[in-house]
């Protein structure tokens, strides 16, 4: 019998010990971490490491080293080295958390297996992750920024010089499996089983052994599922023609959504890191199934009535998108979850919830999973100290609003994330047709947006079946992380996210939210000023709708609210545009500073 409820707790028991490395940061981890990256024993550097270990965020750990005048040769060093001390410490707690569950016996043997075959692909998967990095990120990529003034221009030689992978009715995907490989001024694509060829081995050697395993102890249809799904896997990862890829993959994923059990697989999903050729990137875990109190046959409904008022709004008609809105929302399988064990790509960062797959062919059959990670998210909240950055920012009432929330009130936290989050993960299959991201991804610019409309899209939801009780909290969490994405500026990575934070502070401002008189952030965090923000929100998102129905460039609907200056993108508005640029100015000085108020320290006692 499997005991899910006492691995729920191992897992926790785990998170709550690298969340109390914030507490004591003058540890051996810290140090040797430290003497690593050759950054002094400041409590803004340990801050910084600690940000790497704990939270997989690297960002802080780059902020430091460019003040300190490195070279970005010098930081892709070290970002290196620190990639192999993260790789290490987690797969050495991973191995240590599976020999625990094999001890206690708390898995029936098929269960223990599926966990170390994971296990035993991750170790593999981490080494490629070092290669996938070198050669996509720090070398095509970097070339591509130089090369090209926009990503619209990258995107036209990309299309000339097919650097593209093609689903089986030959249309272009929007995503691939593989690596830009440059011979003289020749460039071609190849699938990661050509592109990383020696890496792969161990990656088939380690799929190859799991499986014989599997299939002996192999029993049930829920067995049969995970068998099945992985054998597939193992082909899509294995699958050298180029042409066959995205099919293969595919396969892969119609197996994975036949797999239900508690025990969930992540495989490479996304592709936010590469912002040229979409390549996927190698995630690899597993989100263990995690306690729920949220009605998803209540959500899912709201949801649909939500779209449907708006798409009543838009004037167009397309039936075969409102089908498959409502199709993908119906078929959608919602797991509430806690990461497990990660590997790969992953130990540069994890996600806070996922709406996965993101193939709109396989998602037509089969639907989507969403993850949320409500518990990891809110325990890891919790565990970060206050840093000066927000006590600068913010004024003290609005910051004790959300202490008040996060401290005291954990059932209306996890509410507002239900709200924010999740609702965010269903906003991103509304206004989504079977070729919307390819049609309107001319300019390259499709996440851009996409990222605004999904999280707009959980709040729409929220407006239109609006509580009282959160309403305010809501509002709250809304303002804090459209000011917290400004942050993201100059990480091409999250540029995506960037960009939804410029577009969420735009109407901040026209709404009279936030005024900056160029010292100081004014907020009207009052009930008229939510109703102002929301009326704004509201018009600019069936604007949005009727501009995702009518599957034009995400460019032009970018262009309202935010403009490309060189490297970066920057606001329209004049007074967004002056708070954007004080805030960064200011994150790049103190970001990785402690509020040494005390307050943080007050609030561990509340």
């Amino acid at each position: 019998m499997n005991n899910f409820a006492a691995l729920n707790k191992l897992v926790k028991k785990q998170k709550n010990e690298l969340n109390n490395l914030y507490k004591n940061m003058d540890n051996e981890i810290v140090s040797k971490a430290l003497n690593l990256c050759s950054l002094d024993s400041s409590s803004v550097n340990k801050i910084a490491i600690l940000r790497r270990i704990v939270d997989l965020n690297e960002v802080g750990i780059i902020n430091e080293l460019k003040n300190g005048g490195k070279s970005e040769g010098e930081i892709d060093a070290i970002k290196a080295k620190m990639y192999d001390f993260v790789s290490e410490f987690y797969i050495n707690r991973h191995s240590n958390l599976i020999n625990e569950v094999e001890e206690k016996g708390i898995l029936e043997p098929f269960y223990l297996e599926l966990i170390k075959s994971v296990h035993r692909v991750g170790v593999s998967l981490s080494k490629m992750q070092k290669i996938w990095q070198k050669s996509i990120i720090e070398t095509t990529n970097r070339e591509f920024e130089t090369k090209f003034e926009s990503i619209a221009k990258a995107n036209e030689f990309i299309t000339k010089n097919k650097l593209y992978q093609t689903n089986p009715d030959n249309s272009r995907c929007d995503r691939v499996y593989g690596a830009v490989i440059k011979n003289g001024e020749d460039y071609k694509l190849a699938p990661y089983a050509v592109s990383f060829k020696d890496e792969m081995k161990s990656v088939k050697d380690a799929f190859e052994t799991s499986l014989v395993n599997l299939e002996k102890l192999s029993k049930t249809k829920d067995d049969k599922s995970y068998v099945i799904y992985l054998t597939k896997l193992k082909n899509a990862f294995l699958q050298t023609n180029n042409d066959l890829v995205i099919a293969s993959w595919q396969d892969a994923e119609r197996a994975w959504m036949d797999t239900k059990g508690k025990i969930q697989i992540g495989h490479p999903l996304e592709y936010y890191e590469d912002a040229y050729t979409h390549a996927v990137a190698l995630e690899w875990d597993i989100r263990l199934v995690d306690d729920s109190h949220i009605d998803e046959t209540k959500f899912k409904n709201s949801i649909k009535e939500s779209f449907d008022e708006i798409y009543s709004k838009t004037g167009v008609k397309n039936q075969n998108m409102t089908n498959l809105v409502h199709s993908n929302i119906d078929k959608t399988q919602l797991y509430i979850s806690v990461p497990m064990v990660y590997y790969a790509a992953e130990f540069n960062g994890l996600f806070s919830a996922q709406v996965v797959p993101n193939d709109e062919i396989v998602s037509r059959e089969c639907g989507k999973k969403i993850f949320a990670f409500v518990n990891f998210v809110y325990e890891s909240t919790k565990a970060k100290p206050f840093m000066k950055l927000a006590s600068e920012i913010f004024d003290k009432d609005f910051l004790d609003f959300g202490r008040e929330i996060l401290y005291k009130k954990p059932e209306i936290w996890k509410k507002v994330y239900e709200i924010s989050t999740i609702g965010h993960e269903f906003g991103h299959i509304l206004f989504i047709d079977s070729d919307t991201e390819s049609a309107m991804n001319k300019s390259g610019e499709f996440k851009f947006i996409e990222e605004y409309k999904a999280t707009t899209g959980g709040l729409i939801n929220f407006f239109l079946h609006e509580d009282y009780t959160y309403k305010m909290a809501v509002f709250h969490e809304l303002i804090k992380r459209s000011v917290g994405l400004i942050a993201w500026q100059k990480v091409t990575e999250t540029r995506a996210y960037y960009c939804e934070g410029l577009i969420h502070l735009s109407l901040l401002f026209r709404s009279g939210v936030l005024k900056f008189d160029g010292k100081k952030l004014q907020i009207n965090f009052t009930q008229n000023g939510y109703e102002s923000f929301k009326n704004e929100v509201m018009q600019n998102y069936i604007n949005l709708a009727t501009h995702y129905s009518n599957k034009l460039d995400a460019g032009e609907f970018l262009a309202k609210f935010a403009k490309f200056e060189g490297e970066i993108y920057l606001p329209q508005d004049r007074e967004t545009l002056e708070f954007v640029k004080f805030y960064y100015q200011k994150y790049e000085k103190i970001a990785n500073e402690i509020d040494d108020s005390g307050e943080w320290q007050k609030w561990q006692q509340a």
